[in-house]
């Protein structure tokens, strides 16, 4: 009775930790569902699984890397910046050995999202070239969104690092695979990222045209608002041209939308305000062109922008006649440039740096990898080596048994004649022995038998003779040789 109580409880024990494993599953793939909804969404995911930190000591491994997986997913849809990629090695570690191949690639991918973050470039490339590795594009469940998402990151890396042939052949995958994904929104968004590839390359109408093309789209799946910015990204080009009525119109999109930029720089508003000066400045609103370029300069941060504000700004004076501001501010938007310059070389520096540091470590790398082939080579041929002259033993060891085993044979055969030919012997002697017994006993027979007979007629002849006669006669006998051959 005991023992069915304590094998009950033992049930019990089971299906209760089963049921807490399958209650954190379902937890991590609501998380999961909610953050691919949106990347608003993101943060409600981050503070399910936060809720759940403390519970896991009582998670298995493998639920240990998907909850760490997928935390570091959301906080990439959060736009949490990184700053550590201990744990993520961990977690890229685990599913290379252990996951699917979405997995694999999703693991990749947010780690090259941390090497992002932690400014080390080739790191985040080499991440992220790993992750479209890992994709299996024949597969009828392949994570395109995810797929797709890793080749956008590789063409805001390549934007950065002014690689205009890269970021088109990166966006124009983003872009298909987008579709795949079934994401029309953001395939329309990566084909306009190609704009900046063309417009690094000089070919300014190329710009123009994605931008008209992608407000279409826009337009056509009911997005207005990113149709307006679309639109609204070409009045700068038009300003250029002099085309006032494209101008007009694309600065009245853009500027309809209240958009203000792209809110992770944190120039984006002086940027912004720049442009909208320039605008009022070749519409001839000069007085609102001088109080937004203003404005703008209050704004502005970094270096670029401050040039741009600043040339803005001459023109404005310029154009007032103003000729000592003018002469200010067009040094000024000269000295920001140079300055401007001095970080552009910078940072181009810091990146051929990275990419030396880089290629260095892959170099280091690949002779350390080499080595351990080597290593591996020598290893093989020495186990290659003992595994023949262990053969070659065996087959010397089993050939000496096998002749000695053929010399014991023969000696043993040999020794059975020998034995055989000796009980034969011994039975012939045997035989013999008898045979020669029985006719020594019979020639002792006849010779007793004939030493009986002589001896009686000597008894014979003796009571014959009288004493005296017989004594001569006795001598005589005596001396004769029968006598002496009985006798002896």
């Amino acid at each position: 009775m005991k023992e069915k109580v304590i094998f009950l409880l033992l049930i019990i024990m089971i299906l209760a930790s089963c049921a807490g494993n399958r209650k954190y599953d379902d937890l991590m793939q609501r998380a999961d569902s909610i953050m691919n909804v949106d990347d608003d969404s993101a943060k409600v995911a981050i503070r399910m699984l936060d809720g759940v930190k403390s519970q896991l000591p009582e998670f298995t491994q493998s639920q240990k890397m998907r909850y760490e997986l997928l935390r570091h997913k959301a906080m990439n849809k959060a736009y949490i910046s990184f700053t550590s990629d201990s744990i993520m090695k961990e977690v890229v570690d685990y599913y290379d050995r252990h996951g699917s191949a979405n997995e694999r690639m999703l693991a990749n991918y947010v780690l090259g999202c941390v090497y992002r973050d932690l400014h080390e470039a080739p790191m985040a490339l080499e991440y992220y070239n790993k992750a479209t590795e890992q994709a299996d594009t024949t597969a009828t469940d392949c994570d395109y969104s995810t797929l797709y998402r890793v080749y956008s990151q590789m063409g805001i890396l390549f934007d950065k690092q002014y690689l205009p042939y890269q970021l088109l052949d990166a966006f124009g995958k983003a872009e298909k695979y987008a579709y795949l994904a079934k994401d029309t929104l953001n395939a329309i968004i990566n084909y306009q990222n190609k704009g900046d590839a063309y417009d690094y390359l000089g070919k300014k109408d190329s710009v123009v045209a994605i931008n008209l093309r992608s407000a279409n789209m826009f337009m056509r799946i009911g997005d207005n608002y990113n149709a307006a910015i679309a639109l609204g990204c070409n009045y700068s080009y038009y300003i250029e041209k002099q085309d006032s009525v494209n101008a007009k119109k694309a600065f009245e999109a853009y500027f309809s939308t209240g958009y203000e930029g792209n809110l992770e720089y944190e120039d984006s508003k002086a940027y912004v305000l720049c442009q909208k000066g320039i605008y009022y400045m070749f519409t001839g609103q000069l007085d609102s062109a001088c109080y937004i370029l203003q404005q703008s300069l209050k704004f502005c941060k970094s270096f670029s922008n401050k040039a741009a504000t600043t040339k803005a700004l001459a023109h404005y004076y310029a154009k007032v006649n103003q000729t000592s501001l003018a002469m200010k501010y067009a040094l000024q938007s000269s000295e920001y440039n140079d300055s401007d310059l001095v970080v552009v070389r910078k940072t181009q520096l810091q990146q051929a740096q990275a990419m030396y540091d880089y290629g260095r470590n892959q170099e280091i790398a690949r002779i350390a990898d080499q080595k351990a082939k080597r290593s591996m080579q020598m290893n093989y041929m020495i186990v290659l080596a003992c595994v023949v002259l262990f053969l070659l033993f065996s087959y010397i060891y089993r050939k000496q048994l096998a002749l000695k085993k053929k010399k014991i044979a023969v000696s043993k055969k040999l020794y059975e004649d020998c034995l055989q030919k000796l009980k034969r012997l011994q039975e012939e002697k045997a035989k013999l022995v008898a045979d020669n017994d029985n006719k020594l006993a019979h020639v002792i027979t006849e010779k007793e038998n004939t030493i009986n007979k002589l001896k009686a007629e000597i008894n014979d002849i003796q009571e014959k003779y009288s004493f005296s006669s017989i004594s001569n006669v006795e001598l005589s006998l005596m001396d004769s040789s029968i006598c002496k051959k009985i006798k002896f």
